[in-house]
Parts: structure tokens; sequence; C-alpha cells
């Protein structure tokens, strides 16, 4: 007696899931924002000490994405089993709501970067760039703030 194998959605189920599994939402800087802003968002994130031509330029830590991705780790987490439970409803629209997460992050890293103030700038440095926010000038290490849907490499 040969058995046949009915298939009522179960597939679909199956590979929504193995899709949100195999993907990863990035957000920060990336190479396309260019070796400068590059290096202005490390040496912000991280400090640095012992700088400069004279070694004598100490940039202390503003941490905008790691402390980004602390205070909305929760946030992010409920956001990944909301997409779960879409899935298990029927909705099967992965990639979109993932998109959306890294876009709802990237506005939080620019919120971050805005709100900023501690710790201050020099008194020179306030006096060159003509403000206080440690972390804006120009505005282009925050308007190079993106996000990407990448693969997950296992």
């Amino acid at each position: 007696m040969a058995v046949k194998i009915k298939d009522t959605g179960f597939s679909k189920y199956k590979d929504a899931f193995a899709l949100l599994q195999s993907k990863k939402v990035v957000v920060g800087l990336f190479a396309s924002s260019g070796s400068e802003v590059l290096t202005k968002g490390i040496v912000n994130e991280f400090g640095v000490s012992n700088a400069g031509k004279n070694r004598n330029i100490n940039i202390p830590e503003r941490s905008f994405l790691r402390s980004t991705y602390n205070k909305n780790y929760n946030k992010v987490a409920k956001r990944f089993g909301q997409i779960g439970k879409a899935i298990s409803k029927g909705n099967f629209s992965v990639i979109p709501k993932l998109k959306l997460i890294g876009l709802e992050q990237e506005n939080e890293v620019k919120k971050t970067i805005t709100e900023l103030k501690a710790p201050p700038n020099a008194p020179s440095t306030i006096k060159a760039k003509g403000s206080a926010n440690p972390l804006i000038d120009t505005g282009e290490l925050r308007s190079s703030i993106s996000s990407e849907l990448r693969n997950k490499k296992y």
C-alpha cells in the first residue's frame, strides 16, 4: 500500500522560519561610508588615548552603537518574536519585517547620537566646532548610519 503525503501548508511555515533563522539585521557604519567617517565612528565608539601628532590627545569613549544595542536588545528580541507569531498565523513576509527592524534601529542609533551629551567635548573642541554636542559636527556620522539584511554564516 502506497502512502500519499498531502502538504496542507506546513512547508510554507517551515520555509518562512528557515528564512528567518538564516538572516541577520546589521546596523552601523559600513565601508560605503568612507574611511574618514569609519575612523570617526570607531574613535568615538571606543575612545582613544595618546592620539594626534604629539600623542597628547585623549578622546573619551562615546558609545552610540553598543549602547543603543544594549538599550534596545529586549525590544528587538520582542520584534523577532512578533515575526515568529506572524508566521504561525500565516503571514510569511519575513524580509520586509526584518528590514523594518533595521530601519527602526537605524533611527534609534541616530537618536542616541543626537541626544548624547556626555562625556562633553573639551572647551577647545566646542570653540572649534561651535557646538557642545560630542558626536555632531557636520552630521555626517549620524547620516551615515544604515542597516543591512545579511545572510548568517554558519
